[in-house]
């Protein structure tokens, strides 16, 4: 009996070892299927969380190429090389973190198509036309052992402030523009001091026969020959001239009375584009040429690719720019940074100190005292580079080629410029009824610590000829005049006016004036008798080195995307 009970004993301790280890073998699997699986969903949230470093890079690059600036973020020592895209390890990397998340690091950089020796639209051209203004931007994140990578293609076009016919900045209470104006072109109005929604307050106040179209239908033929042809687009499958014209408020309402209208109906047949390309208003439209329903207001007279109900779309993205804002150069968009002040240059600062001849003696090159440029009067002639100042007469030599000058001969009424002129006092450029016009050569920007008064026909010509004014602006043939104050335009008479305008403070224009080039101010006067505005496309790409605001500001949307790989 005792044996068989300890074989029996024997029997179920066998039985019981073999089902512990049975028991053993599935919870070990049961543990490491767990394990692997807290594993995997470790690296399935880690590969997802590398989504908000990649949009982090993303919105981060898209900022600085939008604004002008270098465009690479946690890549302070990597030089970009066409094609390479590098990794977290490779030298010159140096990730940035998020906030919430500071164990997820990102960099990414952008690539531009219009300037990286590549045909990246595959038409057989490198760099060309075609390329401008379209950017791939290369993004990277890590999450612990999660990297994803991906390569976005973006379309962008540069907004900044001498892309439009008139931009206008904060305005007063009585409106950011004022009076009968016919404009060929963008008008971009902030209106940031315009109380929003009030009724009694226009951002645009139109009436009569005010308008704003996107073509040359009205431009005076004598001034038209001047400027280069208006670039062409394929709309409605016929290939037209336009100015690519769009109207943007920020803040205040958009007046519209009588028989004033924003775009054309579309005519088929003809040469030129009628409807506008778009208009953003973000208030809504007033005026008895306005329906009311309740809410933004439907006008009766808008025409627009994309009707009118849209909202203002650039944000913050383009301001009103100042004298005191920081310098930004052309094309890069870079700053210049003062050592000997610790600080930033500024604009006015950049040009009176930097661009004028000496930039070691900061009272040389600058004219101090009013300038009167008069048909009727004298010749005149500063050089900045050289300190020369001569009235009522001309010099002995020509100026250098290198030389910052205005130079004015009485005798046959022309008006040479070169480089950057400053002006501490008035600057007046006059005529009289037998003798209206100066003709101007040459290419330079003249910043006036003071007025601007314009009170005679300021056109271009080639080579100070009169008589050659084919194709004389704004590549050949360009001035741009910047004013600390005011600019008075055609107080007197009509007059025709060619070149780049700027006034901090107003421009005011109460004759039946015509202007090829572009208006910036914080607010306008254009009077009662309809001046014309005509936007030349090629302007903004042309302006004379110091004009202020002349950096790019890109608006880049989104045309496609792909991962480029992950790891896990």
């Amino acid at each position: 009996m005792n044996t068989r009970h300890r074989h029996e004993q024997g029997m179920a301790l066998l039985v019981a070892l073999f089902f512990v280890g049975v028991a053993i073998i599935l919870l070990s699997a049961v543990g490491m299927r767990l394990i692997t699986q807290d594993k995997q969903i470790a690296h399935y949230i880690d590969h997802e969380e590398c989504v908000n470093g990649l949009e982090a890079a993303y919105n981060q690059v898209k900022f600085r190429v939008e604004n002008g600036e270098e465009a690479k973020v946690g890549m302070n020592g990597w030089t970009y090389t066409p094609g390479t895209f590098p990794n977290f390890q490779d030298g010159g990397i140096t990730p940035l973190k998020l906030v919430a998340q500071p164990q997820i690091e990102y960099y990414g950089f952008a690539q531009n198509w219009s300037n990286d020796n590549i045909d990246n639209n595959g038409d057989g051209q490198v760099d060309n036309v075609k390329e401008a203004g379209a950017y791939t931007v290369y993004v990277a994140a890590r999450d612990g052992g999660s990297t994803r990578r991906v390569e976005t293609v973006v379309m962008g076009k540069d907004v900044n402030v001498w892309r439009n016919a008139i931009f206008a900045g904060s305005g007063q209470v009585g409106g950011v523009i004022k009076g009968n104006v016919s404009i060929h072109g963008s008008v971009h109005i902030l209106g940031n001091n315009l109380p929003a929604g009030g009724e009694a307050i226009a951002a645009l106040d139109m009436s009569g026969t005010s308008l704003i179209h996107n073509n040359y239908a009205d431009c005076p033929a004598d001034l038209a020959a001047r400027v280069p042809a208006l670039p062409t687009t394929d709309f409605g499958g016929e290939t037209i001239g336009t100015i690519d014209a769009k109207l943007r408020v920020k803040h205040g309402l958009v007046s519209l009375s009588g028989n004033s209208e924003v775009g054309e109906v579309n005519l088929a047949g003809n040469t030129f584009k009628e409807t506008m390309d778009g208009t953003y208003v973000s208030e809504g439209w007033t005026g008895n040429a306005v329906v009311d329903d309740g809410d933004r207001g439907d006008p009766k007279s808008v025409w627009s690719d994309n009707g009118w109900d849209e909202l203002y779309d650039l944000g913050d993205r383009v301001p009103f720019p100042v004298l005191t804002d920081d310098w930004r150069a052309p094309v890069t968009g870079a700053r210049v940074w003062d050592a000997s002040m610790g600080k930033w240059y500024s604009h006015q600062d950049y040009f009176d100190q930097v661009l004028l001849a000496d930039p070691n003696n900061k009272t040389d090159g600058v004219y101090t005292g009013d300038i009167d440029i008069y048909t009727q009067g004298s010749h005149f002639y500063w050089n900045a580079t050289k300190n020369i100042k001569l009235v009522g007469s001309l010099p002995a030599t020509a100026p250098d080629s290198t030389d910052d000058y205005i130079l004015f001969n009485v005798t046959n009424k022309t008006l040479q410029i070169n480089g950057q002129v400053t002006v501490n006092g008035k600057l007046t450029i006059r005529g009289k009824s037998n003798a209206p016009t100066v003709n101007y050569s040459g290419r330079g920007a003249i910043l006036v610590h003071g007025d601007v008064q314009l009170d005679c026909n300021l056109l271009t010509c080639n080579n100070a000829n009169p008589a050659n004014t084919a194709n004389s602006f704004p590549a050949a043939n360009c001035m741009g005049l910047m004013a600390s104050g005011s600019m008075v335009v055609g107080s007197v008479a009509q007059v025709s006016l060619m070149g780049a305008f700027y006034a901090q403070n107003k421009i005011a224009c109460s004759k039946q004036t015509n202007v090829m080039g572009t208006f910036v101010s914080q607010y306008f006067d254009m009077g009662t008798n309809v001046p014309s505005i005509f936007q030349v496309p090629a302007l903004a790409d042309n302006l004379p080195l110091g004009m202020i605001g002349n950096y790019p500001i890109m608006s880049l949307s989104r045309v496609s995307w792909r991962e480029l790989g992950a790891t896990l």
